[in-house]
């Protein structure tokens, strides 16, 4: 033991490791608790006063600890609670500090006229949280704010009611947020909003009305300032914490994007499916209440793997399968080395982790069948031998990466099912949710039998909107119809038009 790094040592003790994590924690509970007591003080005359520092930094200790029950009780779209809690706590030191920057800036000034910007670091921060942590985590961690806020003295009683109303109706319009036109959308919904606050509350003091349309004046633009900030914290939080927001995956959707690109070049199959496959996860997704831009992606994106070998995949095959020559464990490799390779292709394109869970989980640890059944004629059946034709996972772990895994396998088989054969198809559908929830690949997510059945119906649905018959023409019509001219009859072509030069 003596020749065991000290690092290495702890990093083996489970309990020692444990602590560890406890103290880092605890750094980070004070070190957020430090800063944003200073922050609370600044606008006091005397910020060394040790009573009212001491008096705020316990105030300020309660709230990150209810905080961070809070998040570990509260869903959070796919983000870690330890990421999230980073979130919140910078959201909120970045707020307070702008309200103390604006307060600096603009003196101590009643509610009214251009005190109305004091609102936009709230109202930005409302927006942040609520696009990338959802409406929920918003509106708590914007009372807690309000709440230092008002307690220490920053803000009076008018600004706190008018921000926490205003960056309320923000955090509630910027989800969701999928199109561009959508923040337009969710700026004009909060200029509105925060101006007629701004009328109501000045109207309140004042008997004339000039200060009232000035009041809505700077309090629309505070609504632009704010929309502003938020899209720019946005994209330097996404690249801070590796979080990905709805329009980041809409972008990774586009056929521009050059995995896609050069998926639809080499593996048209492959594409395909990925593509149906979206379809059917996305509209799953929507109905259990599950992200269904983030499921559109991983579908996109679960099998580029297969660009290092599209000849063996059967969607992509023209003629001769080369796995009616090799042996099976020869081919399940094959198979499987789809995945390692797709993770690779995701590494070199820098593509979020999520999608390389997608990539990772999409087929679990569910067993090749085809190449399994063709193994066992040859060699007696053991536990070994199964597993030797099984992925290597892990099991899906959220309830879009069980989606996802479903819908993967219920395309695949779907393509077997002649069209109008709604009755097989639904058995089919059935017999594979079931063998997979037999085969224990759904233990690890939280899908319900409710959500099940949901899927279930949705991937019918939808698999009969796109398998649907179509119109079967009289036969006369087709031997009857002019012939149009081929592109390539060039002297035709010469004859119809002498006039015209080459």
């Amino acid at each position: 033991m003596n020749d065991i790094p000290l690092r290495s040592f702890l990093k083996q003790d489970l309990w020692v490791g444990k602590w560890l994590g406890h103290l880092r924690e605890l750094f980070w509970v004070l070190l957020c608790t430090l800063a944003l007591t200073t922050l609370l003080l600044v606008h006091r005359a005397n910020p060394l006063d040790w009573r009212n520092a001491g008096g705020l930094a316990i105030i300020t200790i309660s709230v990150i600890v209810l905080t961070r029950f809070h998040v570990r009780h509260t869903p959070l779209g796919g983000v870690v609670a330890r990421t999230a809690e980073r979130i919140l706590w910078i959201g909120s030191l970045a707020a307070v500090a702008g309200v103390q920057i604006l307060t600096e800036s603009l003196g101590r000034r009643s509610l009214e006229g251009v005190g109305y910007l004091m609102c936009a670091p709230i109202l930005a921060t409302a927006m942040l949280l609520s696009a990338l942590l959802g409406p929920a985590i918003s509106l708590f961690c914007l009372t807690t704010i309000c709440f230092l806020l008002g307690i220490s003295g920053a803000l009076s009683i008018d600004f706190l009611v008018v921000s926490w109303l205003a960056a309320a109706v923000g955090a509630h319009a910027v989800n969701p947020l999928k199109q561009r036109s959508d923040l337009l959308r969710a700026m004009s919904i909060v200029a509105v909003a925060q101006g007629t606050i701004a009328a109501g509350t000045t109207a309140m003091q004042v008997a004339t009305v000039r200060p009232v349309i000035e009041s809505m004046g700077w309090a629309v633009l505070s609504a632009v300032i704010a929309t502003s900030i938020f899209w720019l914290g946005v994209i330097v939080v996404e690249k801070i914490f590796g979080l990905v927001s709805d329009w980041s995956l809409l972008e990774l959707c586009s056929p521009e994007h050059p995995v896609l690109k050069e998926l639809t070049l080499r593996a048209p199959g492959t594409y395909a499916h990925s593509v149906m496959v979206g379809n059917l996860a996305e509209n799953a997704a929507r109905a259990i209440g599950a992200n269904p831009v983030l499921v559109r992606a991983l579908a996109y994106f679960h099998d580029i793997g297969k660009l290092e070998r599209p000849s063996y995949f059967i969607e992509n095959q023209v003629g001769e399968n080369p796995h009616d020559t090799l042996p099976p464990h020869v081919s399940a490799r094959i198979l499987a080395a789809h995945v390692s390779d797709g993770i690779e292709l995701a590494k070199k394109h820098r593509l979020p982790k999520q999608i390389w869970d997608g990539i990772h989980q999409h087929h679990g640890t569910s067993l090749m069948t085809y190449f399994y059944g063709r193994a066992i004629e040859d060699h007696e059946p053991t536990p070994e031998l199964e597993s030797s034709f099984r992925y290597s996972g892990p099991r899906p772990q959220t309830r879009e990466l069980a989606v996802l895994h479903l819908a993967d396998s219920v395309e695949a088989v779907s393509r077997s099912i002649p069209r109008g054969s709604t009755e097989e198809l639904e058995i089919a559908i059935k017999r594979i949710i079931e063998e997979r929830r037999a085969d224990g690949q759904l233990d690890e997510c939280d899908l319900t039998f409710r959500d099940l059945r949901t899927i279930e119906t949705s991937f019918l649905r939808s698999l009969g909107a796109l398998r649907h018959e179509r119109i079967a023409y009289p036969e006369d019509v087709l031997t009857h119809a002019p012939e149009a001219p081929s592109h390539l009859d060039l002297e035709q072509l010469r004859s119809s038009y002498p006039n015209q030069e080459d």
